[in-house]
């Protein structure tokens, strides 16, 4: 019987985007992850592909989750439906323009 390889747990805590624009994400535990593609949407919070799963729990909701795009808000891992719901980015001329976390 074979399994399907797990996403290493991360838990919680502080993690940082080392390299330009972000090659990877430096967990709180000193593990890192390969960053494939960033997505700057938002001014508050970075959009992360990476190139493998992790688990983590999400600063905002504070659920457990396994994803392979994370949102990076504040030094903290935001699930990508956390991320969806920051709503609505003010663009520079005052009108809103709605986001996809996807």
């Amino acid at each position: 019987m074979s399994s399907a390889p797990q996403a290493p747990p991360v838990g919680a805590g502080w993690v940082h985007v080392v390299g330009d624009p972000g090659h990877r994400i430096v967990l709180a535990d000193g593990m890192a992850v390969e960053v494939l593609a960033s997505y700057p949407v938002r001014p508050d919070a970075g959009l992360y592909s990476i190139a493998s799963a992790i688990e983590f729990r999400c600063a905002q909701c504070c659920e457990e989750c396994e994803a392979t795009l994370v949102a990076v808000r504040d030094h903290q891992l935001l699930c990508p439906r956390c991320y969806g719901a920051l709503g609505a980015v003010q663009t520079p001329t005052g009108q809103p323009q709605e986001q996809s976390a996807a």
